[in-house]
């Protein structure tokens, strides 16, 4: 990169130099003849028209005239003046011709040298328009030549950064691969190591083996009277498997028997147990049958009740009941709700109301209930009782609530053995 700077540099000297070489040469060509043209014009500036003052061709012109200026060392000339000074048309007329001739010498010079100077300005202009085309085209080629440096640059500086990022990645790399050589070359040296001892270990292996090669045909002679043992004994096993077969086929069959004579024992011994239960049952309700009850009270199942003469409140009732061991009857099946009813008479019952929950009196919960249509109809907390009514024509609809007035009461005591 240097070098093409330094390159481009030469050849932009060298322009410029040429450039300045050009111009100072055209510089000096023009003063020369600038000085040609005005070196002999001051014999006649005051003599020059004023249309004509303002032109370049009148000045060289008026100028170039001077050279024909009378001289005052020419005598013929001076004696002629003197002849014609007195008179004035004849000075007149000398001036005119003078003046003609002069114009007509000065065109005719101004006609020679501007034919001369137009073909050697013509002649520099064409060198200096091959020069100038040249000059372009250098310029063009050193431009181009500097483009195409400029990208080369470019380039170069990209592969210059593409190579370095790879020179680094390759130093990466031959670090990592000098780490794996090291590794390499300490996993060589336990391996050679390793090598020794496996080798001094197949020596000793081999030896090992030509001694068991001697045992191994020992014992294969040693294998086959066993073979032949083993054999016989197969047979004898195979004997004793199908005996065994036959035993575990005659084991299973009585235990299967087994199970069901157990099952069938275990379902005789059930069956048992509960006709036991039964009969002490049995039993006791026909000792509880047996057993009457106290005289003026009714017998109904294992129960005894007592159905007052007289008529009290329900709480009245309940008292005068526990004085006689028993309850205000709870009832608990049909069959009792049906016995009660059978008394016809409008009797309480052991109920209570509270907290909006009907309870009996030993504080169980209303399992089954045998209210009358529209009943019950009192939520009061306060002297609600039940009654069996006799108004009801069905007898498992006869419940009835409300004040605890005066009534008959039944009471129930359980009969005890």
């Amino acid at each position: 990169m240097q070098d093409s700077a330094g390159r481009r540099h030469s050849y932009r000297r060298i322009l410029e130099l040429r450039l300045e070489v050009e111009v100072t040469v055209f510089e000096h060509k023009c003063v020369k003849m600038s000085e040609g043209v005005y070196e002999n014009s001051d014999g006649f500036e005051d003599n020059k028209p004023d249309v004509m003052k303002n032109t370049d061709i009148d000045d060289q012109l008026y100028g170039n005239v001077g050279a024909f200026k009378p001289s005052r060392s020419d005598g013929v000339v001076a004696s002629v003046h003197f002849q014609w000074w007195k008179r004035p048309s004849g000075v007149a007329a000398v001036c005119l011709g003078l003046l003609c001739v002069l114009l007509l010498a000065g065109i005719i010079g101004l006609a020679v040298y501007y034919g001369v100077i137009g073909h050697h300005y013509s002649t520099e202009r064409d060198q200096l328009q091959a020069s100038y085309n040249t000059l372009t085209k250098e310029r063009d080629q050193l431009q181009t030549s500097y483009t195409n440096m400029t990208e080369e640059s470019t380039q170069l500086q990209t592969s210059y950064n593409t190579l370095t990022k790879e020179r680094d990645q390759l130093q990466t790399s031959c670090n990592n691969m000098t780490e794996e050589r090291n590794q390499l070359q300490t996993r060589y040296n336990t391996l050679t190591k390793e090598r020794d001892q496996l080798q001094t270990s197949y020596t000793n292996m081999t030896e090992e083996s030509t001694q068991l090669q001697t045992s191994y045909n020992t014992l294969t002679k040693e294998r086959d009277q066993l073979q032949t043992s083993c054999n016989n004994m197969t047979e004898e096993r195979n004997q004793l498997q199908t005996r065994y077969n036959t035993l575990t086929k005659e084991r299973d069959q009585l235990q299967t028997s087994c199970i069901n004579i157990t099952e069938e024992r275990n379902q005789l011994k059930t069956s048992y147990n509960n006709m036991i239960e039964e009969r002490d049952q049995l039993q006791i309700r026909v000792r509880f049958y047996e057993k009457p009850c106290l005289a003026g009270w009714w017998k109904f199942g294992t129960s005894c009740y007592y159905v007052s003469s007289t008529m009290n409140s329900s709480g009245a009732g309940q008292r005068e009941c526990r004085t006689m061991g028993g309850e205000l009857v709870v009832i608990n099946s049909r069959e009792e709700q049906i016995f009660i009813y059978e008394f016809k008479k409008n009797v309480w019952i052991g109920t209570f109301f509270k907290a909006k929950i009907w309870k009996w009196v030993d504080n169980t919960p209303f399992a089954t209930t045998y209210w009358m249509e529209g009943e019950p109809n009192n939520f009061n907390d306060k002297g609600v009782c039940v009654e069996i009514s006799q108004t009801a024509t069905d007898p498992l609809k006869s419940w009835r609530d409300g004040p605890c007035v005066p009534k008959h009461w039944v009471c129930e005591k359980p009969i005890t053995p």
